[in-house]
């Protein structure tokens, strides 16, 4: 398995979570969710999506590597 980071356009954001186009290019915009530009595409790992759509999930992740 390969550890290379997945990127979403602001389309992908919109199908992936159920929001306007709009609303996940503003996202973007306001640095809601941080991005680079890439190729002349502003570009979001996807680890910025699921930090905002479900913040413990991290912590729960990190909880149960450490034997909690």
């Amino acid at each position: 398995m390969t550890n290379a980071q997945e990127y979403l356009r602001a389309r992908d954001i919109a199908q992936l979570t159920g929001i306007s186009l709009r609303t996940a290019r503003r996202w973007i915009a306001n640095k809601t969710l941080a991005s680079g530009k890439i190729g002349g595409a502003r570009l979001v790992p996807k680890g910025e999506l699921e930090r905002l759509m479900w913040p413990s999930r991290k912590v729960h992740e990190d909880d149960s590597k450490d034997g909690k």
